[in-house]
């Protein structure tokens, strides 16, 4: 493994037996003689599975193969963790049954190198059907976008959403800012503020990554103490982005108040909710032209609910 590597990936294994091997092959596919420049540090948490003996396998075959075994059962502690043990410029993450695009890592490993971005961003590729996966890469064509551009797509979730797969990022980016101990959004808590801590930020429309969607994820079985985790987090973004965001943040708390407030048990939370809620009832948050028609219209419904 290089003394310094360019490039740490941190990939976080749960009892994923079925899946780690295609993820670590598709890495390895991925990185080509990139990998002479990198780190690839697998967290073991917990698992109760042949996890284990699959990454003791990788590590015997790959010198840059680094393994840590802990029992936080903890997305957040785990990547947390991982970046306690990492050395590259940049950090990576990866889940440990996403898919990346054969070839794709030594171009981002060039530009890298070259431009010397805080952020490298790419978009989210998601998908259910693993038959439709296409190693296909069109090359890396990165467009530089401002900090307010970057903040704006990622708070109207146009190709950006708060997801450390498949960004790089300077490490010295995520020291300053600590991931918490939470077992989802914990992406969401630290992304807002990175972007603020970022100048020079580049996005990549064709994502070198397969996102996979499975039944049963974190995101698509929701309950009340993931929404509680939802609410911290935009409350925390609310805190950590400038003033002239508000009214696209507000976006983010009808979109809780109209998905989730049915889940929202305690009192306080539900005065949270609906006083943000409140807020959208203003000529500035109709006026505004970057909130979409849709959400103006979504306003409009609370307006006699309220």
């Amino acid at each position: 493994m290089a003394n310094n590597p360019l490039l740490s990936i941190i990939i976080a294994a749960h009892n994923c037996e079925k899946t780690i091997d295609a993820t670590f092959q598709s890495l390895l596919c991925a990185l080509g003689s990139e990998i002479v420049q990198s780190e690839i540090i697998i967290i073991n948490d917990g698992s109760e599975d042949s996890t284990a003996e699959k990454i003791a396998r990788y590590s015997n075959e790959c010198s840059q193969v680094v393994i840590s075994t802990v029992n936080y059962k903890n997305v957040g502690q785990v990547r947390q963790h991982g970046i306690s043990l990492s050395h590259g410029k940049y950090i990576t993450m990866l889940d440990s049954d996403d898919i990346l695009k054969a070839g794709s890592l030594p171009s981002i490993f060039t530009f890298l190198r070259d431009v010397d971005p805080d952020i490298l961003l790419t978009r989210l590729h998601e998908i259910r059907d693993l038959s439709k996966i296409d190693h296909t890469w069109s090359g890396l064509h990165p467009d530089k976008i401002s900090q307010d551009e970057a903040i704006t797509r990622f708070l109207i979730h146009k190709d950006l959403q708060a997801h450390l797969i498949g960004q790089f990022i300077k490490r010295d980016i995520y020291l300053n800012n600590e991931i918490p101990s939470m077992t989802c959004y914990e992406d969401f808590y630290v992304f807002p503020r990175m972007l603020m801590a970022a100048i020079n930020i580049y996005f990549q429309f064709d994502s070198h990554y397969y996102y996979i969607k499975r039944p049963g994820s974190l995101s698509t079985a929701l309950d009340r103490d993931k929404i509680t985790n939802l609410l911290t987090c935009t409350v925390k973004m609310e805190n950590d982005l400038p003033v002239k965001f508000h009214h696209l943040i507000l976006c983010h708390w009808l979109d809780i108040y109209l998905k989730y407030y049915d889940l929202l048990t305690e009192s306080e939370h539900q005065r949270l909710v609906k006083n943000h809620v409140l807020m959208t009832h203003s000529f500035g948050f109709f006026l505004n032209k970057l909130v979409r028609f849709s959400y103006k219209r979504k306003a409009l419904s609370t307006l006699w609910k309220n």
